[in-house]
């Protein structure tokens, strides 16, 4: 996979949720803020469990589209 690979917004929603568990994971967290997030993440009948959550990742996704570009180098 390269930096420059297209995915789409539900994709990159679902890549942050994974990402997140993963970073809670590895730093051995029992609970708090992280684990309330990730559960909001959760999808449920094609939908996210928190549908604030999903509007906020689409703000996130629409500002990352028309914001400052940033130059991707892709390692060897």
């Amino acid at each position: 996979m390269k930096a420059t690979d297209p995915i789409t917004v539900a994709e990159g929603y679902d890549a942050m949720r994974i990402f997140l568990g993963a970073i809670w994971r590895r730093h051995g967290k029992t609970a708090g803020e992280i684990e309330l997030l990730i559960g909001g993440l959760k999808w449920a009948d094609g939908t996210p469990v928190d549908p604030t959550m999903w509007e906020d990742w689409l703000s996130a996704v629409q500002i990352a589209r028309t914001g400052p570009k940033r130059e991707i180098v892709e390692s060897r």
